[in-house]
Order: C-alpha cells, then structure tokens, then sequence
C-alpha cells in the first residue's frame, strides 16, 4: 500500500502529478500517502485545484485515475523507484537517534509491530522485493472501501462566535456532567462535539471519557520518577576542510561517516535581497524552474532520474543566500552530480514551463494573500526597512503577482546568468568521503563551468536603514476569529557580528516555551496559544520581531502586555538566577543532539560562512555559554532593544480590533487586505 500511494501522489514523477499538475494542468498541487498506524491505518489523496478550473471536473478527474491505477497497477519501473525513494529516506533518517525517521523510532515500530526491534532491516528487504502484482493485489484489496471525501472551496469567512466553556453541574448539550469529571474548568470541546450516545461505538477511545481521565488518574499515582539528568557530553563537531576547484570555486568539507549520504548545497550570495525591486519575485519563478527541464531532460525525465537514484535535488533561498542543494546516496553520488550539475547549470526555461510555473506561483501568492501570517510576512519588511532597501521586499519571496503574471522568460535567463554563476558559488557539502575523492568527483561536473559574459549581480546595502517611527498598521481582515500580530524594530547590528549574548538573552525574554512572553500570553493570560521573539539574524541589519497569535477581543490587552513584558525583563526584572541556569544548561546540554546529522553540520558549516565565523565557533559553543552571567545578559539586551521602537503588523477584523489599538497612544493605519486574485478549491 505504502509503495502504491507514493506512485499514485508521493513521487514527484507521480501518476497524479504526471496527469493533473504537468498535463491536463488543472491542479497546481497533489499528494497521496499512507499514514500507517498499529490498529488502523489512513490512504489520502488531496488535489489543490489551478484557480479557474472546474473542481468537480477536478474531482471526477481524480477518481478516474485512482480507479486506473487500481485496476492496472504500476509499471515494474514505478515500483523500483518508489522502493528507492523509500530505502534512501530510511538510511537517511537513522542517522539520528530520535526524530520520526531515527534509530529509537525504528526500534520502537519493530517491537510495536513484530515484538522484534530488527524489524526495520525485515521492513527494507521485503521493501525491496515488492512486485507491481503486490502492489496492485493491495490496492484493490483497499482501495474498493467507501471513500470519506472532504473539499474545501473558497469564500467568504462566515461571522465568528467565541467558543464558551462549560461551568455548573451541565453541558452545552443539556446533560449532566459525568462522574469524576472536573466542571470548574471551561470545556476544550470543539462547537461541534456531538456527546456519545448509548450504543455508540467509536473508532478510537473518546478523549472525554470520564473513566479514561480517572485511569490516567491512576497512572499517574503510580508512576515511577523521572530518571535523572546525565553527565553532559561534549560535542564531537567534524573538522571543517577546504579545497578549490580549477575554476576558483571554493568547496567547505566536514566528513561523517554514519550513513553512506552525501549531502551538497551549492551557495550563490544572492538571495530574497537579489531579486529586482520592479519584478517582485523573479528569483523564486527562475529557482522553481530549475527542476522543469534542462537542455537535455524535461521535467519527467529528471523527476524519474532522482527517484532511480533515491537522490532528492531542491532550490531555495533565504534573504541573503540562493541554494541548490542534493542529497544522495554515497554510492550513486556520481551519477547524482550528473544530473545535479545539469540542473544548476544547464536551465531550459522552456517557454510552456514558464507558463506552468507562472500559474502556481500566482496560485501560491493567492494562498499567502489568504492567511494572516502572509499578510503580515509581506507587509513588515517594507515598514522596517523601506520598499528600496534589499531586505524590504516581502518575506515570503514570492514576489509581487503583476510582476510574476509580466516577467518574461528572457527575464529569467538574465537572472540565472546574473547570479548563479561559479565566480558567484561556493560549495557546501557533508559525506562519509574522503575530501580528494570527492572534489575529484565535483572537478569533473563543475570545475570546466565557465562564467558568463553578463556582469555578475550586486546587491548594495546602506550601513543603516532610515529610522521609522513606532505604529501599528492594521490590516482589515474581516470575520478573523483571531488577530495575528507581527511586531519589529530594528537593531544597531549586524549578523556579522558576535550576537550570541543577545540570543542567550533573547531565550529568557522571547526564545522558547519559558520565555516571559509565552509564559505571559499563552501560559498566564490564555490569550494566545504560543508567542515568541527574538533577532532574526541576517547578514546585514538585523531585525528584532515577535510574533502572536491572539484572541481578537485580546488585541489591544495583548500588545500592552507584551510591551509590559518587554519593559519590565529590560528594567528592573532582568535575567533571573534560575533563568541564567536554564539558559546554561539548555544550550550546552543539547549540543551533541543538536549537531548530531549531517544537515544540521551543513546548515552549521554555511551559517559560519555567513556571519563570518570561525570553524570552531560550535565547539566554542558550551564554554561561552558557561562563562555567561545574568549582569552581562540584562546589558546586551538593554543595549540593543527598545520597547518603545517597535512597528506593530496586526491582522484582523478592523470592527472589532481597531477600538482597542486606539488606546494603546500609538498612531494606528488601517489598511484593506489585498483580495486574492482567484482562490483555489482543496
């Protein structure tokens, strides 16, 4: 089962994906999975319809092609690359102990599943012997059950009623409260909890069972005490090597040696910050097309060759730095590179691609355009920074809609040639290689690239943006049941420099689930189901940001108790003595999991790159922390931030918002939220 929905909607070479997205191009997204579980398991297929497109055709689409592959079955090529996308994801994930793919999971899942913990090696051998009769005999064995079909079509957002809690001796439904149930509480069912009836059978035990809570009850009495803490261990960080292709590119190395991957990012100092001010969004429609054809391969063909390899090739950027990056399996890494230098070097831009990819960025814009966290991501750049200044474009990298719907693809290759370049590369990379054997391996795929006749790109920054002063802009969302609140200032640094002390003190104030934010808001106040903040580090200035989700009739209370709270941890209510070991012991003790797999030793190795750091810095890491006092942290963070300083974003219904950030003394904009062009149907 697992093998047929990953060709039906889990490979990017997917059966859905071939018909919907890429040909008859009626969807701008599918996916299809199993989540297996001990008792009972899950099949899902889902399909974002392409804005304009008929959904019920969609749908019909859908159940036809479903019905095909379980009559027909896949093609023996369609089951080997499946079983490798699989294989490769398994030996990727038990490079680390925890997490869903690791070590602890899969020795858990044998003994749940088989009352054996080598399951997993039994799991990957009859993985690789499946047949498409197997395949085909479980999906039709399955996948004739009835079908719960759910869609979700566009529209506008129905009137909000706050949910009410239940008190006294009675529920919402009329009915006496169970035994043993605790009434004093307000309920956290959901409007639409219907309460069980006599005879009803549920699937899955109700969480609201009174006798549940009293066993749970029991447990806990019962329960052994928490081991205690271990001795801390100390980081073992690989060593950082460097080499240099023919061509100058540098090449940074760290080899570990746990699972035979290798991981590689090709870096271009580019980045959100590179993209046109008057085309919005150029980077991101030249970096989606990158994996939709080359001057060789069409993008079938090279989604069909990633899978034969379990290779796995993406490109992305954050707001300093353009990436495209390939994991693979150490020994098809020859044959990966191939296909990975073709990509990065060799673009097609095949104009009935461009067109494609044109209509799911549009689509993708429109979803943003949806979301509160969109429209706050969008909006807060410009006001920091200034529309002209690199950082200032919106945050989603998206880009504008009328540049995207106008860019050409001349535009594009222009791009491409700009920035993404060996005179404008550097390479990244972490394997269980020797680092001779595999630059011999990257000489022969990008040392003979060549730099085009275009200039390379620059990017210009000011050594400050101008300063502008604290209001809060609403963005008129209405019939938000909630208000999204985005605030930031800007700081007197830059990621370049040594801000460590800053985040150590950050952590107390903004940084995690104790910080007095969270604790505050969410944990003291019930206004919020999490807030944090904290500087969001950048090559050049860096930002300070907080970010909260809160009840729209607690707007106004919840920007003046995060104020409060800011206030307060920068005056007399600095960094406690408890707080200050929190910190210690946190960051120190969770480095050796921290660094523990090979994309978080990339990451590292490119971070230091970055903000100029040495190769040391994370093995320096637990003895500065150690050395950190409560004085030094109340200073750095009184140095740097100000409560009075900060833009506040807040989207959500202007009736019922606006009156409450008028009492806070604070200019308040209102502003319409952009309409979504065209929505789509899920």
């Amino acid at each position: 089962m697992s093998v047929g929905a990953t060709i039906l909607g889990g490979l990017s070479s997917s059966r859905l994906d071939n018909t919907l997205v890429r040909g008859e191009q009626t969807a701008v997204s599918v996916t299809g999975g199993v989540q297996p579980f001990h008792r009972i398991s899950m099949f899902e297929v889902t399909a974002d319809v392409k804005p304009g497109q008929d959904a019920d055709a969609v749908s019909r689409r859908l159940d036809e092609i479903i019905a095909e592959f379980v009559r027909t079955g896949p093609t023996a090529d369609e089951v080997r690359r499946a079983v490798m996308v699989a294989l490769s994801a398994r030996i990727q994930g038990l490079e680390q102990v925890g997490g869903f793919g690791g070590k602890a999971v899969a020795l858990a899942e044998g003994m749940l599943y088989a009352n054996d913990p080598n399951f997993y090696r039994t799991r990957l051998e009859r993985l690789a012997r499946v047949t498409p009769a197997q395949v085909r005999t479980a999906m039709q064995r399955w996948l004739s059950r009835p079908v719960l079909a759910i869609r979700v079509d566009p529209g506008a957002r129905e009137a909000y009623e706050e949910a009410s809690g239940v008190s006294g001796q009675r529920n919402r439904a009329g009915q006496a409260a169970p035994a043993g149930v605790n009434v004093s509480t307000p309920s956290q069912r959901p409007r639409y909890y219907t309460p069980p009836q006599p005879g009803d059978r549920p699937l899955a035990p109700s969480r609201f069972d009174a006798s549940d809570e009293q066993a749970g009850a029991a447990t806990r009495r019962t329960r052994a005490p928490m081991p205690p803490v271990g001795a801390d261990v100390q980081l073992d960080f690989p060593a950082t090597e460097r080499a240099r292709l023919s061509n100058g590119i540098q090449v940074v190395y760290a080899r570990r040696n746990v699972v035979p991957v290798t991981r590689i990012a090709v870096e271009f100092n580019a980045g959100i910050a590179a993209d046109p001010a008057n085309r919005l969004g150029t980077q991101a429609m030249m970096l989606n097309l990158l994996e939709e054809g080359t001057t060789r391969l069409n993008s079938i063909q090279i989604a069909e060759a990633q899978e034969r390899l379990g290779a796995t090739i993406t490109a992305g950027a954050n707001l300093d730095r353009t990436t495209v990056s390939l994991t693979t399996l150490t020994p098809n890494l020859g044959a990966s590179l191939d296909l990975f230098a073709d990509i990065v070097r060799n673009p097609a831009f095949a104009p009935a691609e461009v067109e494609r990819i044109r209509q799911q960025q549009l689509a993708g814009i429109a979803a943003e355009m949806t979301q509160p966290q969109g429209l706050a991501a969008r909006a807060l750049p410009a006001l920091l920074y200034g529309a002209q200044h690199p950082y200032g474009k919106p945050g989603t990298g998206t880009g504008d809609p009328a540049a995207v719907q106008a860019l050409t693809r001349a535009e594009l290759v222009a791009f491409h040639q700009s920035w993404i370049r060996p005179d404008n590369a550097t390479i990244f990379a972490v394997g269980d290689l020797p680092l001779n054997q595999f630059v011999a391996q990257l000489e022969s795929r990008f040392g003979t690239w060549r730099a085009p006749a275009a200039p390379r790109g620059t990017k210009t920054f000011p050594a400050h943006a101008p300063s502008v002063a604290p209001r809060i802009v609403l963005i008129d969302r209405p019939q938000s049941p909630q208000s999204f609140i985005l605030a930031g200032q800007l700081l007197s640094a830059n990621g370049t420099e040594d801000l460590l002390n800053l985040q150590a003190a950050n952590e107390v104030l903004g940084g995690n689930f104790l910080s007095r934010l969270n604790m505050d808001l969410r944990e003291r106040r019930g206004w919020s189901y999490g807030v944090g903040g904290g500087p969001n580090l950048r090559e050049h200035q860096v930002p300070y940001v907080i970010q909260a989700p809160v009840q729209a009739d607690r707007t106004g209370d919840s920007i003046a108790a995060a104020l409060e709270d800011v206030a307060g941890f920068l005056g007399a209510n600095g960094v406690t003595p408890e707080e200050m070991q929190r910190v210690i012991n946190g960051n120190t003790r969770q480095l050796p999991g921290q660094y523990e797999t090979s994309p978080a030793v990339l990451n590292a190795l490119r971070t230091n790159a970055l903000y100029h750091r040495p190769d040391d810095y994370q093995v320096k890491l637990a003895d500065r922390y150690r050395g950190m006092t409560a004085q030094v942290l109340d200073t750095t963070a009184r140095r740097y931030i100000d409560p009075r300083n900060f833009i506040w974003v807040v989207v959500g219904d202007a009736t019922r918002v606006r009156p409450q950030l008028e009492q806070l003394h604070l200019p308040v904009e209102v502003i319409t939220a952009p309409a979504p062009a065209a929505p789509h149907a899920h």
